[in-house]
């Protein structure tokens, strides 16, 4: 799907370069001429991210930045300013107004098109952050793992849960389970750093998915498991310790070779957690593939 972009610029000869240089990079362009238009088709199609000329028509560049950063939905566009204007209280006037980043005109097209490849990475990371724990959500997740496959390094996966946690939640309340979620959350952490993992990500309530180099799979998994039986009475008030004792970590394992899509993988680890909500206590089950 491609990404769009707003083009904000009132020079047709600028607009005409900078429109068919992203457009040959793959991106969406949407021309605006003024700044009143900027607004407009902003709202309208609600794009990527807005490169936008500071002297404009209508309404400037600073004008246009400070009315989207003032709407709840528009203010999480990023902004990129053009402008001619080299002085550093310009640059200070325009970033305080709400861009993310300057170029300065002249540019070079390569410069251009990087920092904007990374202020849309940058935006798309923290926008899919989960709000708890403030680790990658599905998005980051799906994307880490393209990553991965795309590699030559063997690594492993897991999909990681906390069976009874729905009851867990009802008798102690909403507040109580998150600080119990983000304890988890900091827990796999500490141990996937200790294996020299640094992936963690976020689904949502207690599923998270983590990668590791492919060596250290197993001896995670242990390790959580060994980890969590013992720390998980901590992570409620003491009240609360009996429930606490309840609930089991289940982790599905699935290993790099094993699998060539990201369907595939998605399939093993649902299968070997499905395998390991069935099995008693808390634990980890490796994928294998039935006959």
């Amino acid at each position: 799907m491609f990404k769009k972009i707003v083009i904000a610029e009132d020079d047709d000869a600028i607009a005409h370069m900078v429109s068919m240089a992203l457009g040959d990079a793959g991106y969406l362009c949407i021309r605006a001429r003024d700044g009143a238009e900027a607004v407009q088709i902003t709202k309208m199609h609600q794009p990527d991210l807005l490169v936008l000329d500071v002297m404009m028509p209508k309404m400037d560049g600073r004008q246009v930045a400070a009315k989207l950063k003032q709407d709840v939905l528009l203010s999480k566009i990023p902004i990129l300013m053009l402008t001619a204007l080299a002085d550093v209280e310009s640059k200070v006037k325009g970033l305080d107004a709400g861009a993310d980043d300057y170029v300065g005109k002249p540019f070079d097209l390569r410069e251009l098109a990087a920092r904007i490849r990374a202020l849309i990475r940058t935006t798309q990371r923290e926008r899919d952050r989960n709000a708890a724990t403030d680790l990658p959500g599905s998005g980051g997740v799906d994307a880490h793992i393209k990553e991965l496959m795309a590699g030559s390094d063997a690594f492993g996966v897991m999909q990681l849960g906390v069976a009874g946690f729905g009851g867990l939640m009802a008798a102690v309340g909403q507040s109580s389970s998150t600080e119990f979620i983000k304890s988890l959350a900091n827990f796999v952490l500490t141990e996937l750093r200790a294996k020299n993992g640094s992936f963690l990500g976020h689904l949502g309530g207690t599923d998270f998915v983590a990668t590791c180099p492919l060596d250290e799979v197993e001896a995670l998994g242990a390790a959580l498991v060994s980890g969590f039986d013992a720390n998980r009475h901590t992570w409620l008030d003491s009240g609360a310790t009996q429930l606490a004792e309840q609930a089991r970590l289940v982790i599905g394992l699935a290993t790099s070779g094993g699998f060539s899509s990201e369907k595939e993988l998605a399939q093993q680890l649902a299968s070997a957690s499905k395998d390991s909500r069935a099995a008693e206590g808390s634990n980890y089950v490796l994928y294998a593939q039935k006959s």
